[in-house]
């Protein structure tokens, strides 16, 4: 005979096992999301600017633009540089120049035991980073270029990868500036130079140098407003001649002088020197005395 209480203990059981199959959890699998979609490499073949601290080095900014899905799946990008060495990815007119990748904060990108850069993601739709060309101001005029293997990895492997070219033609340039002066007879103010040559009864010599950076041979061309006289201010018909020298030969500015002059392709540059001489003319009119003479630098 089954009591009420032994009723209750079985409704009670019953209602609990009832439970526990109806609020049991059942787990769906879901697709993974594949890692695929677009994202592209580009890398500017114009340097930017930037401050003294680069000591003659040119910095061209790059990216790599992920889409979104591989912005939460893509983990690292690895770059390889076809053809070339890990610290020589630039190849130009003659050979390859040192060269290599860094990231946005322009610190070297870490390479892994093949060699090739590893940039990480951390989850962002545009990864910068710069390519460096060391001493890149002082390249020699022409074509440089670089090819570049891109690979888009997640935490299985490669997903997905790009090729990118970089191309960067240097043109031949100089520049100059007065290397150091003496205040007694040599002053000047922007592009202008003021010579004293003094007492003009006599043989006097003067020396200027410019300090010279080019990445090619210069050519130097002189030219004198009164073909190499010194003229006097208030009589035009008061001359003295004066000459320069000119590898190693003296010579007159009746026409214009043209020579070359070797490559100053030097960090720091180098040296070109102008010999100035005038004509001692003891019975000289007294004045002052004058001329313009013109220094041109051509990069060729």
């Amino acid at each position: 005979m089954i009591n009420k209480n032994n009723i209750n203990w079985l409704l009670c059981s019953a209602f609990y096992l009832l439970f526990i199959v109806i609020g049991f959890p059942v787990y769906a699998s879901e697709p993974d999301e594949s890692c695929q979609g677009e994202w592209k490499v580009a890398i500017s073949t114009t340097p930017v600017e930037r401050s003294f601290r680069d000591r003659g080095g040119l910095w061209f900014p790059a990216y790599i633009e992920l889409g979104h899905v591989f912005r939460r799946c893509a983990k690292a990008i690895e770059i390889e540089p076809l053809g070339r060495s890990s610290d020589r990815i630039i190849k130009g007119p003659q050979s390859d120049v040192i060269s290599s990748l860094f990231n946005s904060d322009r610190q070297p990108l870490i390479k892994n035991g093949k060699g090739n850069y590893q940039l990480p993601i951390l989850g962002k739709n545009r990864v910068k980073f710069w390519l460096y060309i060391a001493k890149g101001k002082q390249l020699l005029p022409g074509l440089y270029s670089s090819e570049m293997m891109f690979y888009l990895r997640d935490t299985m492997g490669v997903k997905s990868e790009r090729i990118a070219s970089f191309k960067y033609r240097a043109k031949p340039y100089v520049n100059a500036k007065i290397n150091s002066y003496s205040g007694r007879w040599l002053s000047y103010s922007g592009s202008t130079i003021r010579l004293d040559m003094g007492n003009l009864t006599k043989s006097n010599h003067r020396t200027i140098d410019f300090m010279v950076q080019s990445n090619t041979n210069v050519r130097v061309k002189l030219i004198s407003e009164n073909r190499g006289d010194l003229v006097n201010l208030d009589s035009s018909n008061k001359r003295i001649p004066y000459f320069v020298t000119v590898n190693g030969q003296k010579r007159k500015l009746s026409a214009p002088i043209e020579y070359e002059v070797r490559s100053f392709s030097k960090e720091k540059g180098e040296v070109l020197r102008i010999h100035i001489e005038n004509q001692a003319s003891p019975n000289a009119m007294a004045g002052i005395y004058q001329d313009m003479m013109t220094v041109s630098l051509f990069a060729q």
